[in-house]
């Protein structure tokens, strides 16, 4: 495992739902001998396929950490085990001479890795000693710091908004017809996810849980679940202009091709300067239209 005094590069892929993030992912890791780490807050979750979009298929032969690691019925996971899950993972994939691809767009998980988040105030004490656990103390020692730093490229797949718009509902009927419900049901008859657990899961798994129960018709689902995630990707929007914000630089990428994702990428890992990205999202309104083709080419 590298120490604290060690920068380990990472590339990272991310953007809006619906963007094909998966994709370019796994051919990055693909073109430089890498495995990803995936950024999701729902693909943890084993029998969580379909709603989650894993895409297992697209990864072929390439290996993954952090997709169906935890078990929806039993365990909830949050952000003190992603930090340890993940920077486990990324040293681990490091040590082995490997470049760690991390993907997906939770945007807490996603700031965690690139601010480094510490988890203050020590370790809850285990629920069966009888000591309260209303708060941690904040005297105690950070129950998790990064055990060493990252060097990241940040890739950002970009498509105008109506295309999103547009490819979110293509994806959502592409899911409902791969079997979306039959998912949630067998979740909660096979696995023995609660119904109020599912809707902590937000998005599909509510609103697919709210139609099993009878509580609205096919049609209203579809169109409250297609209204969901829409807005959910403007709040994407709004994290990802944060962090450009904050001073995180984003390589925009136009349908994920151009800037060319993969002389970008070979330029950081070789230790090369990187030039500044074309334009931040933060600066605009809307997505600028960006060039499909290098000038002049």
């Amino acid at each position: 495992m590298p120490d604290f005094h060690d920068s380990v590069p990472i590339l990272v892929v991310t953007g809006p739902t619906a963007t094909g993030k998966t994709r370019l992912a796994v051919a990055l890791a693909r073109k430089f001998d890498g495995e990803i780490v995936s950024a999701d807050s729902r693909q943890v979750y084993r029998g969580m396929d379909i709603g989650s979009g894993k895409d297992l298929a697209e990864y072929g032969d390439i290996p993954h950490h952090l997709i169906d690691i935890a078990d929806p019925a039993r365990e909830t996971y949050h952000l003190g085990r992603f930090c340890r899950d993940a920077w486990e993972a990324i040293g681990d994939i490091a040590d082995r001479g490997k470049v760690p691809v991390v993907c997906g767009g939770t945007a807490l998980y996603l700031a965690a890795l690139l601010d480094g988040y510490r988890l203050p105030g020590g370790a809850l004490p285990p629920r069966e000693s009888g000591t309260p656990r209303v708060r941690q103390d904040p005297d105690a020692p950070d129950s998790f710091r990064p055990p060493f730093r990252l060097r990241a490229l940040v890739l950002g797949v970009l498509y105008p908004r109506q295309a999103v718009r547009q490819r979110i509902e293509q994806r959502l009927d592409a899911r409902l017809n791969a079997g979306m419900v039959e998912e949630v049901r067998r979740l909660h008859e096979e696995r023995g996810v609660s119904w109020e657990t599912l809707e902590t899961f937000g998005l599909e798994y509510r609103e697919v849980a709210r139609f099993l129960r009878g509580e609205c018709d096919f049609t209203a689902m579809r169109t409250t679940l297609l209204n969901r995630i829409r807005q959910f990707a403007k709040r994407q929007d709004i994290f990802f202009r944060k962090l450009e914000r904050e001073g995180h630089r984003i390589h925009w990428l136009n349908e994920g091709k151009f800037p060319d994702p993969f002389q970008l990428a070979g330029a950081f890992l070789r230790g090369e300067a990187i030039p500044e990205p074309a334009f931040r999202l933060c600066d605009h309104r809307n997505p600028p239209s960006l060039p499909t083709k290098r000038p002049g080419a």
